[in-house]
């Protein structure tokens, strides 16, 4: 079955900020069905028969989450989702079947996806699903997006400024910076205010807790805790 590319929902000014639900399918009313639910959440909308026509779809940097029925005519869900998993991408999944077996649902969501939805739909539970899909994937655009700039202030320090970072953050006192990497504690206090200005840091505190999230592995930088 074709792939069905649906129109915006919104103004061609807005796209690229509007969250795209990609859906497959082999079920034409299925497709229908989402549609009008993605329509009325102010979403976009791409409808797939099959699991090679997802794989072919252009691709686009948008926000969203993929809804997949358990069984299609050239593959599985489960298999798409690890195939997914290898290649990195963190689309947020959530399954639709019509078998009902328990399971496959276990299965599902020990590999990674989301939700796990039987037919007929409720469709308050299969909107709560999507909604929550494309929540997770804004929250993981947001974290990513601070962690790139947190990345490019690091980037901006020179060599000994991080040098004195490393230190500083490990609670080494200027006096003792200085003596380790031969300086005069006035240069050392230099070179801290521009770390500290640099990295966007106002206190020692904060300074610590940017240099643990730029650190590889971890999530951007988590909004202070007021006291």
């Amino acid at each position: 079955m074709p792939t069905t590319i649906d129109p915006p929902t919104s103004p061609p000014t807005a796209t690229s900020a509007v969250p795209c639900i990609h859906v497959i399918d082999d079920d034409v009313a299925i497709q229908a069905l989402f549609r009008r639910l993605c329509a009325q959440a102010g979403h976009d909308v791409r409808t797939y028969g099959t699991v090679g026509a997802f794989r072919a779809r252009p691709q686009e940097d948008r926000p969203g989450c993929l809804v997949l029925d358990l069984m299609l005519p050239d593959g599985t869900g489960i298999d798409l989702l690890r195939e997914l998993a290898a290649s990195g991408n963190p689309m947020p999944v959530v399954f639709m079947t019509g078998m009902g077996r328990v399971d496959d649902a276990v299965q599902a969501l020990r590999v990674g996806g989301l939700d796990f939805v039987e037919k007929p739909f409720d469709l308050a539970r299969i909107r709560e699903a999507v909604q929550r899909g494309v929540a997770l994937d804004l929250e993981r655009r947001r974290h990513a997006g601070e962690r790139t700039r947190l990345l490019q202030r690091f980037a901006s320090l020179s060599t000994r400024e991080t040098e004195i970072m490393d230190l500083v953050v490990q609670g080494t006192s200027n006096k003792a910076v200085a003596w380790q990497l031969g300086l005069s504690p006035k240069t050392v206090e230099v070179h801290r205010a521009n770390v500290m200005r640099k990295t966007g840091a106002q206190s020692l505190a904060e300074l610590v807790r940017l240099h643990v999230a730029a650190q590889p592995g971890r999530p951007g930088p988590a909004a202070p805790h007021d006291p």
